[in-house]
Formats: structure tokens, C-alpha cells, sequence
């Protein structure tokens, strides 16, 4: 019998990631709510001290070591953060599911319980995030994407024939749910449902270790998996909701987003002329204010 969460995390942490991983942890742990685990895949080394860190923060944190053999940031990231799936979900079963990069932060409460309401309204829908339209307004562009995908399921995509063959058998599933070639939520911060969630590990489409060798980005492995199973990729980072996503950099000013009461954002990067520093120390002074402000009205 699987344990019962509001709220599971699956958060990859690369080599030189391990400080900005401590800082996205509070994060969580100071928005999530009670009911939540945090799978982190831990490519840092045993060296770095990071795993210890990690486990130190919350009863919550379990630290997996990243699965060898996939390096990169690519299909090789894809297969570490399945990892965290596969992890999580033969233990517990979480309404929603966050995949969260390092550079993302939780800058609000409630961000399972708004998901959850999302999927409520549609069952169809199994991938919450930033997908057609951005945040600014803009529409998303895939093209990139679905130019992969034609090189990797064509004739150059010989050079590595399981990952080949694997791609062109998951296309052929995706097609016939209407999926779009390249389409896919941004993988900065993106959601699962519990059911979509379920279906790929029922499938065993979160055992791909051939797909390391992809070019594709995680995110747009996860879109096809996603639709190759039946379920659909949806809006949650348009301007008037939860999520606020850029690719690189923040989509706006933290005290900004702040304002708007967005629950979650990526990239902490920089900011016109803020970086990384000082754009985390702005959203953790928010959290030690609010902590502040419960602490007097209790």
C-alpha cells in the first residue's frame, strides 16, 4: 500500500548544483505544506557533502544517487529525473507530482491544491506547465524541438539505434492522440497528475535507459511520453496563473512576482541587471517576513 501525499518533488541536482539545491529545498519545505515528499537525484558526488545536507533539512528529503551512465542535460537528465519517479511512485501516491529544476523556486502556498483543481476540471489533461503561451503573453515555439525529433527518429538517428527505435515506437503512440511534433511544458517547473503519472510507470515508459543518448531536452521527452500515453499537456504559467516561467532568467521582477502572488518561478538566474545571488536573497527575505508574520499572529 502506497503512502498518501498532497504534494510529491522530483528535483535533479548536477554536479556544481549542489548550494543553489539548499536554497531551492527551503523553498519547498516553507511552501509545500505538510503533506509532500522530495525525491532529489543526486549527480554532486560523495564528495560534496550535499546528500548529508539534503537529508539534514527535512524528514521529507530523500537523497537518491543519479543512475549511471546518463550524463548531460539532455536524454541523460531525462533518465535521472525518472529515476525520482519511478522512486517515488512505488512508495507513495501523491495527488500532483512537481519536476523542479534548480534554478526554480516555490515563492507562494497552494500550489498543490491549484494543480489539483486543475486536473479536477479536465482528467484528460495529465502535464501542467508552462506549454502554449508564456508567461509574458507570447506564444511558445517548438520548432526546435520537432527538428530533433525528425533527426533523431530519421536516418541520422542511426548512429544510436535503441534510443531510434524507442522514439519512433513512442511517436507512433503519440500520433494517434493528436500529439503536435515538439510539443512539451517548459522543464524548469512542470506537473504531473497522479494518473498520468501512473500510466507511464504501468507502461514502463519511465524505464527508457536508451533515451540518454537523445539530444532531445527532458522536457520534450516528457511531452511525447506524456501524450503517447493518452493524456494531454495543458496551460498553468499564463499570466494570470500559478506559474510564472522563462527559459532563461527570471519572467519578471521577484518583488514583481512577489506581488502577483505567483506560487512558482524559473529562472532565478538573473534579472536585468539582478543575478542569482541576490534574486534569492530577495525570495528567501519574503519567506523569513512571512515566517515572521505567522509566528507574531500565532
Amino acid at each position: 500500500m502506497r503512502e498518501y501525499k498532497r504534494l510529491a518533488v522530483v528535483l535533479p541536482v548536477g554536479p556544481n548544483d549542489g548550494p543553489g539545491a539548499v536554497d531551492t529545498l527551503a523553498s519547498i519545505i516553507h511552501y509545500a505544506g505538510e503533506s509532500r515528499i522530495i525525491a532529489v537525484v543526486d549527480d554532486t558526488g560523495p564528495r560534496s557533502g550535499f546528500a548529508d545536507r539534503g537529508r539534514e533539512m527535512s524528514q521529507d528529503i530523500f537523497v537518491l544517487p543519479a543512475p549511471p551512465r546518463a550524463p548531460g542535460g539532455q536524454g541523460g537528465l531525462w533518465v535521472k529525473i525518472t529515476a525520482g519517479y519511478q522512486w517515488l511512485l512505488e512508495r507513495y501516491a501523491p495527488d500532483v507530482i512537481l519536476r523542479l529544476d534548480v534554478d526554480a523556486l516555490m515563492i507562494g502556498h497552494g500550489l498543490a491544491d491549484h494543480a489539483a483543481q486543475e486536473f479536477a476540471k479536465d482528467p484528460t489533461v495529465g502535464l501542467i506547465g508552462s506549454y502554449k503561451i508564456r508567461s509574458d503573453g507570447e506564444i511558445r515555439d517548438w520548432s526546435w524541438a520537432a527538428r530533433r525529433i525528425r533527426i533523431e527518429t530519421g536516418l541520422r538517428g542511426l548512429m544510436h539505434p535503441a534510443c531510434r527505435k524507442v522514439l519512433r515506437e513512442l511517436i507512433t503512440h503519440a500520433r494517434v492522440n493528436g500529439y503536435v511534433p515538439g510539443e512539451h511544458a517548459l522543464g524548469g517547473g512542470y506537473i504531473h497528475s497522479l494518473m498520468a503519472a501512473d500510466e507511464l510507470q504501468a507502461r514502463g515508459w519511465f524505464q527508457l535507459p536508451s533515451l540518454a543518448s537523445s539530444n532531445l531536452g527532458e522536457d520534450m521527452i516528457m511531452g511525447l511520453v506524456t501524450v503517447a500515453a493518452g493524456y494531454r499537456v495543458a496551460d498553468f504559467a499564463r499570466s494570470g496563473d500559478p506559474l510564472s516561467m522563462r527559459w532563461r532568467g527570471l519572467p519578471a521582477h521577484p518583488n514583481d512576482l512577489l506581488a502577483q502572488r505567483k506560487l512558482l518561478t524559473h529562472s532565478v538566474r538573473y534579472w536585468a541587471d539582478l543575478r542569482e545571488p541576490e534574486i534569492r536573497r530577495i525570495f528567501r527575505d519574503a519567506r523569513t517576513a512571512g515566517s515572521a508574520v505567522g509566528q507574531k499572529l500565532s
